[in-house]
């Protein structure tokens, strides 16, 4: 099986940590008042948010191809990089999102290719997905909400330098050449150096600005689904909404990722209610807490459940030959 119990059982773990955190949600937000507003909730919008997900996920996977394009892995199916980059949907509620590098570790071995130069493309590609929530959460801020924006022109500011130093070639190898001297990194020289380069290469700013492009259009199908859940729940479906729905999701994402927790669970949930309630003034708790646990059954945990469903499908097509069970140690 593909990682044997150790990919499930993380898998699992945060299941219970996400149905802790739903139930979490409800109760503080009283669940006898926010189980009558979920179940008034018009159910010709769920295939809507759904399919904008989706959507979000096609684009995601188009920008990954290029990804995998730039660094030399052109021999995989097309089928089989779908179903490893939606495997990593399921791996998304790990601490960290750390078991997304699972990811790496398939295109290696089923493209037949060395794991180092792959190893950026999944931080790259999360790095590009956290620079479009920035973007739009700025965006909203300053054209909507009129909040909020300072801590992320701060943040932006901090990614801007961490960026252009990556491209200082003169700054950065004679820090790696100084990491030899550490044991750990000592045996593993070239492949650092791999990392690296292969790193520089895909933050080369044209091809960033290319996949940042694609991440913002794809993000923002997922703050226009929490836009048609807060219309579902009665609210006016108003530019205001849509500034408030994209600052929400936005800010929530990033305070999620920085938080480390398995999927942003707690932090995520936390921050989109809060935001909700502050910036749409009479949107009250119980409406708030109910189009929390929508949008992450419609967004994360949809994704968890696709997710699933491409392991599966991987142990049992592309991984099905002896040499290539069990991946990743037990």
């Amino acid at each position: 099986m593909l990682g044997g119990r150790s990919v499930w059982r993380r898998v699992l773990t945060g299941l219970a940590f996400g149905i802790a955190v739903l139930a979490g949600v409800l109760v503080v937000a009283d669940v006898r008042a926010v189980l009558p507003i979920l179940a008034r909730f018009p159910w010709p919008l769920v295939p809507l948010v759904l399919t904008l997900t989706t959507g979000n996920y096609l684009l995601r996977f188009l920008k990954w191809e290029l990804f995998l394009r730039w660094v030399g892995v052109r021999h995989l199916p097309r089928t089989t990089s779908l179903s490893i980059f939606l495997a990593g949907f399921a791996m998304s509620i790990t601490p960290g999102k750390v078991g997304e590098w699972i990811k790496a570790l398939l295109v290696a071995k089923l493209a037949r290719v060395p794991m180092a130069p792959i190893v950026p493309v999944v931080a790259i590609e999360r790095l590009t997905d956290g620079i479009a929530m920035l973007v739009l959460g700025l965006a909203s801020a300053v054209l909507g909400t009129g909040w909020g924006w300072q801590p992320l022109v701060l943040l932006g500011v901090l990614v801007l330098v961490g960026l252009w130093l990556v491209q200082q070639e003169r700054v950065v190898i004679p820090l790696l050449r100084l990491a030899e001297r550490v044991p750990f990194a000592r045996k593993r020289t070239d492949a650092i150096m791999t990392v690296y380069e292969a790193a520089r290469e895909l933050l080369a700013w044209r091809r960033l600005l290319l996949v940042s492009g694609m991440s913002i259009v794809s993000w923002s199908l997922e703050c226009a689904a929490l836009f048609f859940i807060l219309v579902g729940f009665g609210l006016s479906p108003d530019g205001q909404l849509a500034a408030v729905a994209t600052f929400a999701l936005s800010a929530a994402s990033i305070a999620g990722a920085l938080s480390l927790l398995p999927g942003g669970l707690g932090a995520a949930e936390a921050s989109i209610a809060g935001l909700l309630i502050v910036l749409r003034p009479g949107i009250g708790a119980a409406v708030a807490a109910a189009a929390t646990v929508a949008i992450r059954l419609g967004t994360l945990w949809f994704g968890v459940l696709v997710g699933v469903i491409a392991l599966i499908w991987l142990e049992r097509t592309a991984l099905a030959a002896p040499e290539r069970r069990s991946l990743v140690a037990e």
